[in-house]
């Protein structure tokens, strides 16, 4: 199921509802974003492969046969010479899902029910990524977005936590604020902001529980949050000059340990 206007589409949507597809598609195109649609991860497939003018993928994770993290690994393998900013959408937030999104570089999480006006800001972000990091290779410098040693470090240790929790016993590390301090390093090295939402939905407890424990961060002069200057309605979330600092302290006596260098 493909939706198509004279512009060249640069967004896909992926969810195995229709509904949500025609809602969200009429929405975007209303707002001068054209999408093309797919109902399935395989129909997704196909469809990139037929659009080289793709360039941000919105996608549901929860999916049959083939689900959004699986969707995202196989389109990083595909389009490895023009990747696709992914922004996930979910119904059923975990942290299994969120870090999986996280490691395959998705600029932002959506928990549904959301509107076309919030997937629109979304995919808004998304392409201005895409486009500095193009502009920054045609002029051969390496854009913020790129990724490099520290991102990928910093990558590493989110990942670990998803490693803990499958080989320990689930809910025996439940406090989310250092999963928290992780998550907005990574997002501060791979220039990609974060709303209290998906830092929420990325800590994998209750929205309650992780509002708190932000709060507490905040108290700690760890973190603070300010509006998104491009959606007054959003709040983002960022390390302080004390966060960062400490982070970076942290960051480079366990790469110190493993006899690496980060740049």
């Amino acid at each position: 199921m493909t939706g198509e206007t004279n512009n060249a589409p640069r967004v896909l949507l992926v969810d195995d509802d229709p509904d949500v597809l025609i809602e969200l598609s009429e929405g975007l195109a209303a707002l001068g974003l054209p999408s093309l649609t797919a109902e399935t991860a395989v129909e997704a497939l196909d469809i990139v492969q037929r659009n080289e003018d793709l360039q941000v993928i919105v996608t549901d994770l929860q999916m049959p046969r083939i689900d959004g993290i699986e969707l995202l690994q196989k389109l990083a393998v595909r389009r490895r010479q023009k990747p696709m900013a992914a922004i996930v959408i979910t119904g059923h937030a975990s942290l299994d899902r969120a870090v999986g999104a996280l490691r395959l570089h998705a600029v932002d999480f959506l928990q549904k029910p959301l509107s076309a006006e919030e997937v629109a800001h979304a995919i808004n972000r998304a392409l201005s990524l895409v486009e500095d990091e193009t502009a920054a290779a045609s002029n051969g410098s390496a854009p913020a977005t790129l990724t490099t040693a520290r991102p990928n470090y910093l990558k590493a240790l989110v990942s670990a936590r998803a490693d803990r929790d499958s080989i320990f016993q689930a809910g025996l590390f439940s406090d989310p604020a250092w999963d928290m301090l992780l998550d907005l390093a990574v997002a501060e090295a791979t220039n990609r902001p974060i709303s209290v939402t998906s830092l929420c939905i990325a800590s994998g407890v209750p929205t309650t529980t992780a509002l708190r424990r932000i709060d507490d961060l905040k108290e700690a002069g760890l973190l603070d949050r300010v509006p998104d200057p491009g959606d007054r309605r959003r709040i983002l979330v960022k390390l302080t000059s004390m966060g960062r600092e400490r982070m970076e302290a942290f960051v480079q006596r366990q790469a110190a340990r493993l006899g690496l260098k980060l740049d």
